[in-house]
């Protein structure tokens, strides 16, 4: 195995429609009598525990106030996306299955590191035909910090595969969270410029490298394989 790469999900692997944002909504109403959106933050990079605690934050409620009741919240919401999954619509970025399927190929690790809570993001994925190229990760459910994921997701890679973390860890993102996140937890990290930030916007960050999108395989191939 030549190495591990750890995709975001939203809108580095794929675009979803967004209808089951509400369900943040619902968990903040039922759960902390509380009426919010998540849109009084910026989000776009957040996990969706982080989503969680800033929207509250910013509503009043002190952290441990938040933690007393956050499992409950996120069992809300998903409650609400079973219910509503199956009119969600998801769309494959441009490149991404030629990509996998060339990693595959080459025996990487392919993992994810991604803020949605796992059944949300597995869920996008299944619609796809996406998810069984991802056999682990770090979730949104397993803690609200990013870079805490990725140290997750290697765990995982070395518990499930026996990989050892050598300098040779890629991690693909859309947001400069995703990079901060990768550079905190010492991997290399690609921002891909298919989300809400411009290419321009990712090379003004401290990511190692920067792409328009995951169309051209051939290239980021070369990318990860210059390591080995």
């Amino acid at each position: 195995m030549k190495g591990l790469i750890l995709f975001d999900i939203d809108k580095t692997l794929v675009k979803s429609s967004m209808e089951y944002v509400i369900a943040f909504s619902k968990g903040f109403r039922e759960v902390y009598d509380i009426d919010s959106t998540i849109d009084i933050i910026d989000y776009c990079g957040m996990t969706d525990q982080q989503i969680i605690v800033e929207v509250l934050k910013k509503k009043g409620l002190t952290e441990s106030e938040i933690d007393l009741e956050i499992h409950e919240c996120m069992d809300v919401i998903l409650d609400y996306f079973d219910k509503i999954k199956d009119s969600i619509q998801v769309e494959v970025l441009v490149g991404v299955l030629k990509l996998l399927k060339e990693l595959k190929e080459q025996n990487f690790i392919i993992g994810l590191v991604t803020g949605n809570l796992e059944p949300i993001g597995r869920g996008k994925l299944e619609k796809v035909g996406l998810n069984h190229y991802f056999r682990f990760g770090g979730f949104g459910s397993d803690d609200a910090s990013r870079t805490k994921l990725v140290k997750l997701a290697i765990k995982r890679a070395g518990e499930n595969f026996g990989f050892k973390f050598e300098d040779n860890v890629f991690l693909f993102g859309d947001t400069p969270r995703d990079v901060d996140a990768g550079n905190e937890a010492g991997v290399i990290t690609i921002g891909v410029a298919t989300g809400n930030y411009s290419k321009r916007d990712l090379e003004n960050t401290s990511a190692d490298y920067v792409v328009d999108n995951l169309q051209d395989t051939k290239k980021i191939l070369n990318l990860v394989l210059k390591k080995f």
